[in-house]
């Protein structure tokens, strides 16, 4: 397979890749070399030399009441993490200053549980006003399932996309949470399209998948058209359901990362939550095929120290200044 070839075709619009070929990727040896080649090929004519910097803020963190097993904030898990609601607006507001002065693009606010209640919606649609209205950044919310109503409201208030993760294979679905289902992701998700705000729609590598059922997910998720794709690594952390759960290793991540680049070669890819750990070394090269990135810390797991992203970048002669 000409793996090059593939991409020419892929740039001038005459050819995708198809499922055979992304499982092929995952389960390359030797060539993947050439492969990574290609996809480094797709990152630069689409995306040139830029990496969009995206902060997140865990504006609302605990007591969840779904049994995601993954996920420190649940409260079927055992996790010593932090419990506290919804910050208040200055704080909110303080944090997204800080977002736009290192550069960021997009402000990302997250709240732990199933969905906001009406006094939390209202409160986060204050302040997106109030940053839309004062700071050059785009706002991007992770709220659980959200209804219509309440996606018709954000969108008023001026948000620019709000991010609902399919997270894992349909198939290995129930493994990883009973409190809601697959269907109810992509239900969120045929909302927000409905309602014309750009999705931010990922998965989380590394839940027990296989490879097969991984390519189903990326082809899923392509059908959903999301602006944006994370793309997470599963951090194990003590005292939830998958705490013993280390099945990645480097080159897998950025096999994966390369899959990606392939079926989404035009849309906003972010390497998410675990690339520093699982990646380790070989992050650079990572750098070269995605477009975006999180600076800083993840909802309850620390990130790379801004400085160290920052002088990678700078390394790599990528332009992060939006």
């Amino acid at each position: 397979m000409n793996y090059l070839k593939l991409a020419e075709e892929i740039c001038n619009g005459t050819k995708q890749i198809d499922k055979k070929q992304c499982l092929a990727i995952l389960e390359s040896e030797a060539d993947w070399i050439e492969i990574f080649s290609a996809a480094a090929y797709i990152r630069q004519y689409f995306k040139q030399n830029r990496m969009h910097l995206n902060i997140l803020l865990n504006a609302k963190s605990g007591i969840c009441r779904e049994d995601c097993g993954y996920c420190a904030q649940s409260s079927s898990n055992q996790a010593d993490t932090e419990i506290y609601g919804l910050l208040p607006e200055a704080v909110i507001f303080k944090k997204a200053l800080i977002a736009n002065k290192n550069h960021a693009s997009t402000f990302c606010i997250a709240t732990s549980g199933t969905r906001p209640n009406q006094k939390e919606l209202k409160h986060l649609g204050n302040i997106v006003k109030k940053i839309k209205s004062q700071l050059k950044l785009e706002i991007c919310l992770s709220l659980g399932t959200v209804t219509p109503a309440q996606i018709a409201y954000l969108k008023d208030c001026g948000v620019d996309r709000i991010n609902h993760n399919l997270n894992t294979p349909e198939a290995n679905y129930q493994r990883i949470t009973t409190t809601h289902s697959y269907q109810d992701r992509k239900q969120t998700l045929a909302y927000l399209k409905n309602q014309g705000v750009n999705s931010c729609s990922g998965f989380i590598c590394g839940l027990g998948e296989t490879n097969q059922e991984l390519v189903e997910l990326a082809f899923d998720l392509k059908n959903q058209q999301p602006f944006s794709v994370p793309v997470n690594f599963l951090i194990p952390i003590k005292g939830t359901k998958l705490e013993e759960q280390w099945t990645l290793n480097p080159l897998k991540c950025l096999k994966i990362l390369m899959m990606m680049r392939f079926i989404f070669p035009n849309t906003e890819l972010r390497a998410s939550a675990g690339r520093e750990r699982h990646l380790k070394a070989i992050q650079p090269l990572a750098f070269l095929i995605i477009d975006s990135i999180f600076l800083g810390n993840y909802l309850t797991a620390e990130g790379a120290p801004e400085s160290q992203d920052i002088e990678l970048l700078k390394m790599l002669a990528l332009d992060y200044v939006k």
